[in-house]
């Protein structure tokens, strides 16, 4: 009887998260805000250009010592064609766009990303993603990776993508 009640109230208890995005996954689009106010649709603005997208939040130790890895890698292939989108998550009293600023990263800032977290699978904090010129997942950080292996990775898989 218990169990019949259990089945019952998972289906109508709404799924908030999707299936994660994973590797060889064609990258779902997405439409945000930047910290400047601009309107950015992800497929739109990155078209024919190799992206990395990160999931991240102010309060999130793990993040705030990725970016400054990922800032570099940025740095270093952006004017081969990178686009760099850092989506904030997660937030609730913090100022992230003050916190983004004081650490002066350069990527392209996006406010209010849970919806576009939930969509893509990412329940934590960071959540990277790589993706070819075509939309197609190269690359996903496994949790519990150090930052060194995760710079190591970023960078040989956004190269090889820009190669091709």
């Amino acid at each position: 009887m218990y169990v019949r009640i259990f089945l019952l109230i998972l289906l109508f208890i709404p799924h908030v998260y999707a299936a994660p995005v994973t590797v060889n996954d064609t990258a779902p689009d997405w439409t945000l805000q930047s910290a400047d106010g601009e309107t950015i649709n992800y497929h739109e603005d990155s078209a024919g250009k190799v992206t990395m997208v990160l999931f991240w939040a102010s309060w999130c130790p793990y993040c705030r010592t990725l970016m400054p890895h990922l800032e570099v890698i940025y740095r270093k292939y952006r004017s081969k064609g990178l686009k760099f989108y850092a989506i904030n998550v997660f937030e609730e009293d913090a100022d992230p766009v003050k916190h983004f600023r004081e650490q002066q990263f350069t990527s392209t800032m996006l406010l209010d990303g849970d919806e576009v977290a939930a969509h893509w699978g990412v329940k934590g904090t960071p959540g990277l993603f790589i993706m070819d010129r075509d939309k197609k997942v190269i690359y996903r950080r496994p949790n519990g990776v150090n930052d060194v292996l995760v710079k190591q990775n970023v960078d040989l898989k956004i190269k090889y993508a820009l190669m091709q």
